[in-house]
């Protein structure tokens, strides 16, 4: 008995995580991602927002998240804040 609820815990716990592969171009869900010509990078990048903390959130086309807690675009400062990528609750 004791270890069929252990099993189904762990079964529901690794239903709970995500295991995709978010990238440029597979967003998380529930950011309302918006799509912004950079001159810098010479590419599209993309600005969403967490829907909890109202943080701006930037991914380029290498791929990297990061995370900003200041409006508008992206400073060379926040690069350092590195943002690992997941559905929004």
């Amino acid at each position: 008995m004791k270890r069929a609820l252990l099993t189904s815990i762990a079964l529901a716990l690794a239903a709970c995580t995500s295991h995709a592969n978010y990238g440029y171009n597979n967003l998380p869900k529930g950011y309302h991602w918006r799509a912004v010509y950079d001159r810098r990078e010479k590419a599209v990048v993309f600005y969403g927002v967490d829907p909890m903390t109202r943080d701006s959130i930037y991914v380029g086309p290498d791929g990297q998240f990061y995370i900003f807690h200041h409006s508008g675009t992206i400073e060379t400062r926040d690069f350092r804040r590195h943002w690992t990528p997941h559905d929004a609750l």
